[in-house]
């Protein structure tokens, strides 16, 4: 196959910005720089979401669907199937590249009847949705959902080996079809604030967005426990905020903050007035270029419950960060417990702020941590996972 001929089409449930959204940033802006090459995306969410944005700011056509979402609802999902055929027929792709569950259910039944001029139906999986906490009639629906479409998918792309695992396990997909690629940044021109510049812009962002008395965020005894991620229940921000009770009980100099933002904030803000939490777990919100801000931390924390390979977690390691990170999905492939990071088991609040109180006390550790976090980051390019991807759409 000569991918220089082809019209690739990506297609991904939501616009709102994380790490599947920056996958399909990089590929998209990459393949379209290729001579005789286009790109399209087509994706779900509100039609002024970050990667819509972007995507307009690199001059790629994108497609809106309307009725895409990320909740099951068989009215939208008809229409939404609907629509997304209609986008096979304008823009005649002969390589399709879903991500993300519901796009890719509905995508690769969408293929049916243009299989003569789409070769590659490709899916991504960025974290296997059956490894959610799920009940048993959504995790029947889903394994069936992914089993049925995979038939129709002729590649599939895993972020870990976690995940090829657990494909296989579920008996979604023969191991024939399915490669792993690791999620990749673009090492070189990744940009941190310093460690006084980002904590004075995060003082000040608090200042202004929740407006509270900043003084103790200005000490020098102020210790800063960090994450960005998205207000969703896999990301394990409940377990984060009760393990801050634990551990600003016995450092109440301590300050936790989350940058992110989801449908889960109503929740988390009640979970911290419980826990009377309010002066000492802030909510940021979005952040522009939030990675820019990691080094104001002192201990990156990543409690998700699910994950696919993160690349807030590889930034937090090209930081150089001291790491803790829940053992589940990808994590284990980027932190090697107790020599880049820690690693504990999810839902845990009691391990995550024993591992906080202990990397607190432990200066040496933590310097360790650092520079074996630096070098673990350059097993994560850019270039790599850039370069694997296109052998997937040449094979």
């Amino acid at each position: 196959m000569n991918i220089k001929s082809k019209k690739i089409l990506y297609l991904i449930t939501l616009a709102e910005w994380g790490g599947a959204q920056k996958y399909i940033l990089d590929l998209a802006s990459f393949f379209k720089a290729q001579k005789n090459y286009q790109v399209a995306v087509a994706l779900g969410g509100k039609p002024n979401d970050e990667l819509i944005k972007r995507l307009k700011a690199l001059n790629i056509q994108t497609y809106y669907i309307a009725h895409l979402q990320r909740s099951v609802n068989f009215y939208h999902d008809f229409l939404a199937w609907w629509q997304i055929r209609s986008i096979y027929r304008k823009f005649q792709p002969t390589i399709v590249h879903l991500n993300s569950s519901k796009a890719g259910a509905l995508g690769a039944m969408a293929t049916v009847g243009y299989r003569k001029k789409i070769n590659k139906v490709i899916y991504t999986i960025h974290g296997l949705i059956l490894n959610e906490p799920l009940s048993f009639f959504k995790k029947t629906f889903y394994c069936l959902a992914e089993y049925l479409s995979a038939i129709l998918k002729t590649d599939l792309i895993c972020v870990s080996e976690f995940d090829k695992r657990s494909v296989i396990q579920h008996k979604i997909s023969k191991p024939a079809k399915i490669t792993v690629i690791h999620n990749g940044l673009k090492l070189a021109t990744l940009n941190f604030f310093d460690k006084a510049m980002a904590k004075e812009k995060l003082i000040k962002i608090s200042s202004y967005k929740l407006q509270i008395n900043i003084t103790e965020l200005q000490a020098e005894n102020c210790k800063l426990i960090g994450t960005i991620a998205n207000f969703y229940p896999t990301k394990g921000l409940t377990y984060l905020i009760q393990a801050a009770q634990t551990v600003c009980n016995e450092n109440p100099q301590t300050k936790f903050i989350i940058i992110g933002d989801g449908p889960g904030r109503r929740e988390l803000t009640e979970l911290i007035i419980e826990h009377q939490l309010e002066n000492k777990v802030l909510l940021l919100g979005t952040l522009n270029q939030a990675r820019q801000y990691i080094k104001a931390f002192d201990i990156f924390v990543l409690p998700s419950v699910k994950e696919g390979l993160p690349y807030t977690l590889i930034e937090a390691q090209a930081a150089g960060m001291p790491t803790i990170a829940t053992s589940v999905g990808g994590n284990p492939e980027i932190i090697q417990h107790n020599q880049n990071g820690i690693l504990i088991p999810p839902a845990n609040p009691q391990a995550l702020a024993e591992s906080i109180i202990k990397l607190f006390k432990d200066k040496k550790l933590q310097q360790r941590f650092s520079q074996a976090s630096l070098i673990q980051a350059t097993n994560f390019s850019l270039r790599a996972m850039l370069t694997k991807t296109q052998q997937v759409y040449e094979k």
